[in-house]
């Protein structure tokens, strides 16, 4: 029998409960138990008069009446979302009623939700004796079994609501046990079978006949997913498993059972004592069986049982005399340590494994166990089954006596199938295999055809340093690695044609450019002409090529081959980078050094140069030639970058008289000094031919006014020997010029001062005499002019009315508001820049940065261009510069006295800016009336004497005294202005 081959374990610890005071725990006494159950945190029983009783997990006990004579079934619904309880029992003898309760946490207030009398269900009207029932996890279907063999169904919608029912099942058998699957299959055991119901909702479930062994009442169940839901059942000496559609599993085991339950995977069994043994007839024997793991974690002897509920983690048992004992389950960890203390590592190891426990220390204890007892080989084999888990280094310690080479070799092996050894695993695997001369095994390592499992670059390391460079080709070869096939062709077998070959086929663009910088030097010390043509090739050939530049170091010594390559590289991309272009033109330079090139790099130089698509570096460029002494470079490269006074300098340097006066006539346009600069060099130059050039160029000169006499002069008389002849002609000239020009000024300020005069006399009019208006329009509405009438000494009339709605000010002219406004802005920020000059230079002077001083103003505005006023009445503006009046006209209405009131609102003024078009407008030195540093006598307006001077004679300068203005207030006498009708 199984139970004699299973190891037995006291896995479990057996206690009386007991209450607050340490007594025995008597809640139950002196009840007549009929009904148990179990869930949510309460443990249920049912008694002979009907009520229930409600025990906690602190073993107090709540009561309530369920039914008047007595409550036999109990079943509690542990995954439904309320508490919901299904009893039956009996308020009459023989008259089953099924109530279902919604169980509150407070007994008392919990109610029933359905009720059902199972007497009338009866086809027959006879009374009926339920021996079992069952409610499926989602409390969609409900049987219930009888003891004449019938199992009703209640089906569609919940059991707590109205639902149909039908008869599923019928036998002469009393109906022993009932359960329902997650599939809501129904299980129904009679005495004598087994039957299970699929689709039972339909109008014909699918029966399957299972087993014709029954068992009594209360010895069925169902598994949980430990065992997969199977429907077990107790006979006698025997458990028999059943799925919906098979028999399932026969397990023999001794006895006869009073009682079965499932707990945490296990069957927990309860049977009669042998009388041969223990001669009691009051002993039942319990014993836990672990069906995962095959073996009995519990065996003790109990009073008669009544019942076995499962709850809080523990297994309780109701003895005879209600009294309750309790079973607690041991730790995982408390369990695999009495195994290991029995040396049974693999029961240790099942259990972990069952348990989801981490059971790799175990197999390492278990290696560590065997390999103290010398048994070598088992503990590889279990060390085996740690990797992954367990570092290696830990077993490799252990094996690295010579000795143990071939456990260590067997370990490497797995590390490596298992992906997981590292590079030292890989470079220990194959000295194993040199120390064991296992040829074979190291050809069928490396050459193996089927899943890489160690690391290449290792075993190409290890190959190498064995001397075996075919084996580390082949593996570089086979697996891609591209940088150590290159490597070993050319370091280990310096065949660089191969190397060179195999660079070329690479797949990769970047592999190439990699494989290049690194062996490129080597490459082209050996074949430097193949490998000039495959960085031709490689740089000119490609959809997206990379630069030239970064192979140009490659060609250290190589000139002959970058000129080639160079060359090749700008015919075939003429925008290449600057660097190329930059490299080939010094190269072409170093050559041009050497006499048997000169001709030919010196041609080549001066094409590239006056190229316009070549990309060199002009700044870079310019000190080649200079460092080579080029000329022919040096003049193309300035011009390009207009530099016409080097170009000028190399052609003085050289004495070419003719590139300079070419020089000077094609650009001295552009830049003038080239003139001066030439006139300077022939001046100190004795030869007739540098005369005749100072000719032409005195010429130039006095056409283009580009010198004062005195500078060509003084140019000309650095050299002593040049003629007087040569400055005759041009001096003559010039004061011819000078003179023709004083006649003219002469003219110029006869006419100014006739000018000036008359501005005197009009001044002098409007002193003395009075203001003729003689107009009869208004300027606004052009309308006849009324009284009140506005008169302006601009000669402009208004009506009283326009000239209120118009005029922003009652001393302003609306039509020459405007310009007098200008024009007093423009002297104010006149005034405005000159105090910011005067600022300035302070600032500048006591500013310990002057550079930050001067940009502060800068930012100011300072030199900032003023705004200048043009307009065509520069010669006379209305400026207000004291009390201005204006000419008013009023009369009242009949009757009154008429009445006349003269103010002047406006004076005339003049600006000291001349118009456009007078000869003095032009601020060069022409001007006659520009002041000089010799005296102020030429000028006709520096007098005391000139009205505009600012000074006492000025009639339109303030005066704090009114009373020799002639427009001073009316209140002093009669106004000298005359109206006209």
């Amino acid at each position: 029998m199984v139970s004699h081959q299973w190891r037995r374990f006291a896995f479990f610890s057996k206690e009386v409960v007991k209450d607050d005071n340490g007594e025995k725990w008597a809640g139950l006494q002196g009840i007549d138990i009929t009904c148990t159950a179990s869930g949510r945190g309460k443990l249920l029983v049912g008694d002979s008069k009907g009520n229930l009783h409600c025990i906690s997990q602190d073993m107090k006990v709540e009561v309530k009446p369920m039914y008047i004579t007595r409550l036999t079934h109990l079943v509690q619904i542990p995954k439904a979302k309320q508490n919901i309880v299904v009893t039956v029992g009996e308020d009459e003898p023989a008259h089953p009623i099924l109530r279902v309760w919604n169980i509150t946490n407070k007994l008392a207030d919990s109610g029933c939700v359905r009720y059902v009398d199972l007497t009338t269900l009866s086809k027959t009207n006879v009374s009926v004796n339920v021996t079992c029932i069952v409610v499926s996890d989602n409390m969609s279907n409900m049987a219930i079994g009888l003891a004449d063999g019938t199992v009703w169904l209640f089906y569609k919608h919940d059991i707590t609501r109205e639902q149909r029912y039908k008869e599923i099942h019928s036998d002469k058998a009393a109906i022993t046990g009932l359960a329902f699957n997650k599939e809501v299959a129904l299980f129904v055991a009679t005495e004598t079978a087994v039957h299970s119901y699929k689709r039972v909702s339909d109008a014909n479930p699918i029966q399957t006949f299972l087993s014709s062994e029954g068992c009594g009442l209360g010895l069925s169940l169902l598994t949980d997913h430990h065992q997969y839901h199977q429907f077990l059942i107790a006979p006698k000496n025997k458990f028999l498993f059943f799925t919906v559609d098979d028999p399932g599993n026969n397990l023999p085991m001794d006895g006869t059972r009073s009682h079965i339950a499932w707990y945490r995977g296990c069957l927990v069994s309860v049977s009669f004592a042998r009388r041969t043994m223990l001669k009691q007839d009051s002993i039942c024997d319990l014993t836990i069986y672990d069906m995962s793991n095959k073996f009995i974690g519990f065996t003790g002897t109990f009073p008669p049982v009544k019942a076995l509920l499962v709850e809080w983690g523990s297994l309780f048992v109701i003895g005879k005399n209600n009294e309750i004992y309790k079973l607690n389950e041991k730790g995982i960890q408390e369990k695999i340590d009495i195994l290991k203390r029995k040396c049974l590592y693999d029961d240790a190891i099942q259990l972990a494994k069952n348990n989801q426990d981490d059971h790799m220390n175990l197999i390492k204890a278990h290696g560590d166990h065997l390999a103290s007892k010398g048994d070598h080989d088992g503990a590889i084999s279990k060390y085996i089954g740690t990797i992954g888990h367990v570092e290696p280094s830990y077993v490799i310690r252990k094996f690295l006596d010579a000795r143990r080479i071939h456990n260590l070799t067997q370990y490497l092996e797995a590390l490596h199938e298992a992906n997981v050894a590292n590079q030292d695993h890989t470079t220990l695997l194959l000295n194993c295999y040199t120390k064991l001369k296992n040829v074979q095994k190291l050809e069928q390592f490396i050459r193996s055809d089927g899943q890489l499992n160690f690391d290449v670059e290792t075993a190409i390391k290890v190959c190498r340093q064995a001397t075996y460079f075919d084996d580390a080709a082949y593996l570089a070869e086979k697996f891609n690695q591209y940088d150590w096939y290159v490597h070993i062709q050319i370091e280990d077998k310096h065949d660089y044609r191969t190397a060179l070959a195999y660079i070329n086929q690479l797949p990769s663009l970047e592999k190439k450019k990699e494989n290049v910088k690194t062996f490129g030097k080597q490459l082209m010390d050996h074949l430097p002409e193949e490998m000039t043509e495959f960085l031709i090739e490689l740089c000119g050939d490609l959809e997206d090529p990379p630069p030239p530049e970064e192979f140009i170091p490659l060609f250290v010594n190589r000139n002959e081959c970058l000129i080639l390559f160079l060359e090749a590289i700008v015919a075939r991309q003429p925008d290449s980078s600057s660097q190329v272009y930059n490299a080939l033109l010094e190269l072409y330079l170093r050559d041009s050094q050497k006499e048997e090139f000169r001709e030919q790099r010196t041609a080549q130089v001066v094409e590239m140069l006056q190229s316009d698509t070549a990309r060199y570096d002009p700044d870079h460029a310019l000190l080649l030639m200079q460092l080579y002494r080029l000329q022919p470079g040096i003049v193309i490269l300035c011009e390009k970058r207009g530099l016409y006074q080097h170009v000028l300098d190399c052609y003085c340097e050289n004495n070419e008289y003719k590139s300079i006066m070419d020089l000077c006539w094609r650009r001295g346009g552009e830049e003038a000094s080239l003139w001066v600069q030439a006139l300077r060099y022939f001046a100190v130059r004795e030869d007739e031919e540098s005369r005749g050039h100072v000719t032409e160029i005195l010429q130039y000169i006095e056409q283009k006014n580009l010198l004062p006499p005195l500078m060509v002069v003084k140019a000309l008389s650095e050299n002593a020997k040049t003629p007087i002849s040569v400055l005759m002609n041009y001096i003559t000239r010039h004061i011819a010029i000078e003179e023709e020009q004083t006649s003219e000024n002469e003219v110029l300020i006869k006419k100014y001062s006739e000018e000036a005069a008359k501005m005197r006399e009009e001044i002098k009019k409007l002193k003395t005499e009075p203001v003729i208006f003689q107009t009869n329009k208004c300027t606004q509405c052009v309308k006849k002019l009324n009284l009140p009438a506005v008169h302006l000494l601009c000669k402009h009339s208004w009506h009283q009315q326009c000239f209120e709605e118009l005029a922003d000010l009652e001393e302003d002219c609306p039509v020459c508001s405007q310009d007098n406004r200008q024009t007093l802005e423009h002297l104010k920020s006149l005034d405005q820049i000159e105090n910011l000059d005067q600022q300035f230079f302070r600032s500048v002077e006591n500013a310990p940065d002057p550079f930050t001083a001067v940009a502060d103003f800068f930012a100011k505005g300072v030199y900032n261009k003023p705004v200048v006023i043009d307009g065509e009445k520069k010669a006379k503006l209305q400026v207000t510069r004291s009390r201005p009046r204006v000419a008013r006209e009023e009369v009242s209405a009949p009757g009154a006295r008429a009445r006349s009131q003269a103010v002047l609102r406006e004076a005339v003024v003049f600006d000291n800016s001349p118009p456009q078009g007078l000869p003095f407008s032009d601020p060069v030195s022409n001007n006659p009336f520009a002041t000089t540093p010799d005296a102020d006598t030429n000028n006709p307006f520096a007098s005391d004497d000139n009205p505009f001077s600012g000074g006492d004679t000025n009639p339109f300068a303030a005066d704090p005294d009114d009373n020799n203005n002639p427009f001073g207030s009316d209140s002093e006498g009669q106004s000298p202005i005359q109206f006209v009708s």
